[in-house]
């Protein structure tokens, strides 16, 4: 098993994204539903203006229909079904065919940080052929062997290097020597973007480290 982890553009949420800059959103599941095979996401949306949000969702020609599931603090829950034209151009069933796993997305107005596992290096370099033959190219930002057997979390590239420097800067001091819009504008994202990144990353690290055998 390999891990993949790239950065890519699609149309999905682009131009809800693209009104809304401080919009993360985290992805729980994508997947076909339905005799139509329309493609339907399951997502968090980080951010402040969710009235705002949803009233540009509803104007996305990427999205058919969609609903609120729940809401817990910043964040809402949401399920959403592609467009007909979104759903039929999807990757979705590319990479379940090639045996690939969405492991998990992150997606701003910059685009989409998305880590895949795939059975081999084969059926990742398919799915490239794929994707550049029907959309822009990709960026392949790390591709490594998976630790399955660890049965924790696998803590990206992306993840390591933000909490290294945020811990580098002081943002895990008591009181803090940094903030997080300052972190974000080194890494030249929102400041809700690096707040996933920064809350995945630890959760990656707790999981590994803090099992029922250490327990």
């Amino acid at each position: 098993m390999i891990i993949a982890e790239i950065t890519m553009q699609t149309p999905v949420l682009e131009s809800t994204l693209a009104a809304h800059p401080d919009v993360t959103i985290e992805v729980e599941r994508e997947r076909s539903v339905g005799s139509e095979e329309t493609v339907q996401l399951l997502f968090w949306a980080h951010g402040d203006d969710h009235d705002g949000f949803e009233a540009a969702m509803a104007d996305d020609s990427s999205i058919a229909e969609f609903e609120q599931l729940a809401e817990d603090d910043d964040r809402r829950l949401y399920r959403a079904n592609y467009s007909e034209a979104v759903s039929a151009a999807s990757s979705n069933q590319v990479w379940v065919d090639l045996g690939g796993v969405l492991l998990d997305a992150v997606g701003t107005r910059d685009g989409w940080e998305v880590r895949f596992r795939f059975p081999d290096r084969d059926a990742f370099a398919s799915f490239v052929d794929w994707w550049q033959d029907n959309y822009d190219t990709l960026s392949v930002d790390a591709l490594y062997s998976s630790g399955d057997d660890s049965g924790g979390m696998e803590l990206t590239e992306l993840q390591h290097e933000t909490l290294r420097r945020a811990l580098e800067a002081g943002y895990f001091d008591v009181p803090r020597r940094t903030t997080l819009e300052e972190l974000a504008e080194e890494f030249d994202i929102s400041a809700q973007a690096l707040s996933v990144r920064l809350r995945k990353g630890t959760a990656a690290l707790v999981e590994n480290s803090v099992t029922e055998d250490t327990i």
